[in-house]
């Protein structure tokens, strides 16, 4: 009942905002009342409007007891246009942006300070990722909305920038097809099944003990103090196939249990020594997102998920599940933005990195099914 009287009062606040032809400060008061967003007889108070080239934002006094709502969002269709809600303690924060964001956005190959990359635009401009002050990430979304293209972005963003500094463990479980045909050096080994995803992750575990030992050797405490270049990034794209299932023989699930150990044991330590996480999965569960990576992950990003329930899991809230365009995506941190994230194809990475493609036998072993490490 609560759904249909809601969904009844949206729809009449719409309407009749449409036929309300006044200025979008009235129509956000109109609608203030229509909602009934108040406390007892005290809505929401307009005491400044501030006007850029982007946007213009309106500014509220509320009342006591009066706290944010989803129920503002229904502003954007009143309004037909962009809106960002800011709630902060006694203030409330309207932004109406004039112009939507672009539907695609190509990559311009820029060069970024430090281990920093343009991870997409909002309605504010360029979002810059840090992975030296945000070192894990997790992405979700849908197949065909994005996700393997921001990969392959954050890979060949980072190898542009940092040729000699970076190296990448590749966990493909969509059979390696995706990064496999980028035969670079930077790319250090590709898992395409559980069994190399054990492997790699076995080697690389081995790899940061020798780490820690050596940090603890210098007393070195974070990388970010030391005058250590390299940074090594561990990518998973597809989680999911990390999840035991019952056809499964007891060997296979115990490999898996490792595996899912071992990214975990990166997430909690590992940052610290200059290895960086990136978890992808296409539908995100308790199971296919772990809580231990979830957790240690400060940054997410989600494309379109299918339900409110998959955003929530992805992103602690609602909202992938209504992006409606491909590359569009929510990158939350301790902030929030709506973001499209550049383009960039293959054929372009190629063609860029050509003398980059490693013709050194040993390097190509390393990048099939035996994990050496150098």
């Amino acid at each position: 009942m609560d759904l249909l009287v809601g969904g009844g009062l949206a729809a009449f606040t719409i309407y009749a905002a449409a036929k309300w032809n006044k200025s979008d400060k009235d129509k956000i008061q109109h609608t203030f009342r229509n909602l009934n967003y108040k406390v007892k007889d005290r809505e929401p108070k307009h005491f400044k409007t501030h006007n850029t080239d982007k946007y213009t934002l309106y500014s509220y006094h509320v009342p006591y007891g009066l706290v944010d709502d989803d129920k503002l969002q229904v502003l954007e269709k009143v309004l037909n246009k962009p809106v960002k809600i800011i709630f902060a303690k006694t203030k409330l924060h309207i932004k109406v942006y004039k112009q939507t964001l672009p539907a695609k956005i190509d990559y311009d190959w820029p060069e970024t300070e430090g281990w920093t990359l343009p991870i997409g635009t909002s309605l504010d401009g360029p979002v810059i990722h840090d992975f030296d002050k945000i070192p894990h990430m997790t992405i979700a979304g849908m197949t065909r909305q994005g996700k393997t293209v921001l990969l392959k972005l954050i890979t060949a963003h980072l190898i542009n920038n940092h040729p000699d500094d970076v190296e990448f463990y590749v966990i493909d479980l969509k059979g390696g097809l995706e990064f496999a045909q980028h035969n670079y050096k930077q790319i250090r080994s590709i898992a395409s099944n559980t069994l190399d995803a054990f492997n790699l992750l076995d080697s690389l575990s081995d790899e940061i003990e020798r780490d820690m030992a050596f940090f603890k050797s210098k007393g070195y405490t974070n990388v970010l103090n030391t005058n250590i270049k390299k940074r090594k990034f561990i990518i998973v794209d597809e989680g999911a196939e990390l999840v035991p299932h019952k056809y499964m023989d007891k060997d296979e699930k115990l490999d898996i249990d490792y595996c899912q150990y071992a990214l975990s044991n990166i997430a909690r330590v590992a940052g610290a020594l200059g290895y960086r996480l990136i978890f992808a999965t296409q539908y995100p569960t308790a199971d296919t997102l772990p809580r231990q990576i979830k957790q240690n992950a400060d940054a997410k990003i989600s494309f379109r998920l299918p339900t409110e329930v998959a955003s929530r899991v992805a992103l602690d809230e609602q909202g992938a599940e209504a992006l409606n365009n491909v590359g569009r995506a929510i990158y939350r941190t301790a902030d929030k933005h709506v973001i499209q994230v550049p383009y960039v194809a293959d054929s372009d990475i190629k063609g860029r990195f050509v003398d980059y493609v490693s013709t050194d036998e040993k390097a190509t072993e390393r990048r099939t099914d035996t994990v050496i490490f150098g």
